[in-house]
């Protein structure tokens, strides 16, 4: 599985029992801005961090940036409630003790933009490894938002793959498909000579490339990411079952790399590594990342009707908002 990935979601507000969804810059009517509420709970993360007792989690924010009616943070997202030791590969040796009160901490990247007088946002998640922040955000924010918002109800979805990938399959050329497995099937090894720790920790991976001048074609693929299709029918193949596909999009002159993972659900994952790789990059600075992540809100913006004009639209934010915060209610229970 792809080490870095990014996750899409959309944002919208509506009110209960209502099915209409409300402008994200003033959506009660009296000028209610959901970037303010974002920018206040992340503030309140940064000065408290919000700890989710009954999942072991704590989520903190630092570096908060803003572009018009765009936010950057970083996220700071880990478990605790237990003990384990931290070995250093090389020596051996025990460098830390982890007991039950330290929080093990991933910082994941996250950019949000809610375009002015549109109904609806788009939220990129950075993942580690499989691991995101999305659960522990959506589950705080809401909470949050419910209590000082009554009567409204707040959706953060992953975008469907038929609206996040379909500008790139309708358009675009399939140019290569990749299939990925952890470990590497027993007879490849015993054939290769391997040992137990090549097969268990290596990885397997396939490359299908059409003819040098023409692409595949997309109908199977898009069965699956529009969830006609069961996603293992392409990552089973000759007896091997693959953890992932990767397939690799042109369009209009640019390459993107989409990731789907095995399970139920069709993980429509935005793949930073092979990003890196085609842009030249070394490096997954947060300028790149950033960077991408509006690469990406743009491209989804053109396939919901969303012009780059408005996603890009200046905004002067007010001074009094970095004086606003938006704070998780204290549940006594917990």
């Amino acid at each position: 599985m792809s080490k870095h990935t990014f996750a899409s979601y959309a944002v919208r507000i509506r009110r209960s029992r209502e099915k209409d969804f409300l402008p994200l810059n003033n959506f009660d009517g009296g000028g209610a801005d959901l970037l303010k509420e974002f920018y206040g709970f992340f503030q309140h993360l940064q000065e408290r961090p919000h700890e989710i007792p009954d999942k072991e989690r704590s989520l903190e924010a630092h570096d908060i940036w803003t572009k018009d009616r765009s936010l950057r943070v970083k996220l700071a997202h880990g478990s605790y409630g237990a003990q384990s030791r931290i070995r250093d590969r090389n020596t051996g040796q025990v460098v830390f003790q982890k007991e039950e009160d330290h929080i093990d901490l991933t910082d994941l990247r996250n950019y949000l933009i809610l375009p002015e007088d549109w109904n609806a946002g788009l939220l990129f998640t950075e993942r580690f490894q499989g691991n995101g922040v999305i659960a522990s955000l959506g589950e705080s924010f809401k909470k949050a938002f419910a209590a000082k918002y009554h009567g409204y109800t707040l959706e953060i979805n992953s975008m469907t793959s038929e609206a996040a990938f379909g500008v790139y399959m309708e358009t675009g050329e399939v140019k290569k498909i990749r299939l990925v497995r952890h470990a590497i099937p027993d007879d490849v090894a015993d054939a290769l000579g391997m040992g137990n720790t090549e097969r268990n920790l290596g990885s397997l991976e396939v490359m299908l490339r059409p003819p040098r001048t023409g692409s595949f074609h997309k109908r199977k693929i898009q069965s699956v990411l529009s969830g006609e299709t069961d996603v293992s029918s392409l990552l089973e193949w000759r007896d091997v079952t693959f953890r992932e596909m990767k397939v690799e999009v042109k369009i209009a002159g640019s390459t993107r790399t989409l990731s789907v993972s095995s399970g139920t659900t069709p993980a429509m994952l935005y793949d930073l590594d092979s990003e890196m790789q085609r842009d030249g990059v070394t490096e997954l600075s947060d300028t790149y990342v950033y960077q991408k992540a509006e690469e990406l809100a743009e491209d989804l913006g053109d396939n919901m009707g969303l012009s780059r004009d408005r996603m890009r639209r200046p905004f002067q934010w007010p001074d009094a908002w970095d004086h606003y915060r938006l704070e998780v209610p204290v549940d006594h229970d917990d």
